[in-house]
């Protein structure tokens, strides 16, 4: 008879009934090489069956297939973390397209985002501001925000085939006739003008000038779209009050005049 050695590691089976001078130089070498292979000198390739070996003392139910799935991910992962991958046979980003598809499919649950942005590229997208605003913007520029008190601001124009704004008795109270309207006018200008953070003409009124005499028409605006501090806002649909008033009061003049 002769030595025979192990199946996997080679490790020396003396001969049984050899002189038992051998013994120990092939027992000593035996136990090196198990130390070896402890201690991680010589690499140990174990054929482990899913649920049957534990990592922290929590069973590893991930198969072969699946640990394959995570090949090149190069992060530190748990006993816990592999067990979210159990039942992943492929490709992780394949499995995830096959629940939402990159183009197409239907979402039927809640998208919270940890990012506080989503768009298409750094220079579109919306940004969130929790609980306060939503920002919108294009090639790089902040064009529009939505606010949490419902306002919406736009560094531009409104382009629309309809407006309509709430107006009937049944959402007012307290309602009274402008008064003085014809010498509150007076003290207003119309100017043009230039936007000091484009340049772009326009043409309206002054708010300063608005809030003295129909303070309900001016509203304080937050800074943004260029400017460095709280400005002014005018309602010009709310100016249209004063205008109808001054209008009546100048025809009740005309009248008293052709009666004399």
């Amino acid at each position: 008879m002769a030595d025979t050695t192990t199946t996997t590691f080679s490790l020396t089976k003396p001969e049984v009934g050899a002189s038992a001078d051998t013994w120990g130089t092939k027992l000593n070498t035996n136990l090196d090489s198990i130390d070896d292979l402890l201690d991680g000198t010589t690499a140990v390739k174990p054929n482990l069956t899913a649920s049957q070996w534990k990592v922290g003392g929590t069973a590893v139910t991930s198969t072969a297939a699946e640990l394959n799935a995570l090949d090149g991910i190069p992060a530190t992962l748990t006993a816990t973390e592999l067990g979210y991958v159990d039942g992943v046979t492929s490709a992780i980003q394949t499995q995830l397209n096959a629940r939402l598809p990159l183009a197409g499919g239907t979402m039927t649950g809640d998208l919270l985002l940890g990012a506080n942005k989503v768009g298409a590229d750094a220079g579109d997208y919306i940004k969130f501001t929790a609980d306060t605003q939503m920002d919108f913007y294009v090639n790089g520029n902040n064009e529009m925000r939505l606010e949490a008190d419902g306002d919406l601001h736009v560094d531009g124009d409104v382009v629309a085939f309809s407006s309509t704004t709430a107006s009937s008795i049944a959402l007012k109270h307290d309602v009274n006739i402008i008064d003085n309207a014809l010498e509150k006018l007076k003290t207003l200008k119309g100017v043009s003008f230039k936007y000091n953070h484009d340049n772009r003409e326009s043409a309206g009124v002054i708010a300063e000038d608005v809030q003295k005499v129909l303070p309900e028409a001016v509203k304080s605006i937050p800074p943004q779209f260029g400017a460095e501090k709280t400005s002014l806002g005018v309602n010009y649909g709310a100016l249209t009050s004063i205008l109808i008033e001054s209008i009546k009061e100048l025809t009740a003049k005309v009248e008293k005049l052709e009666k004399k």
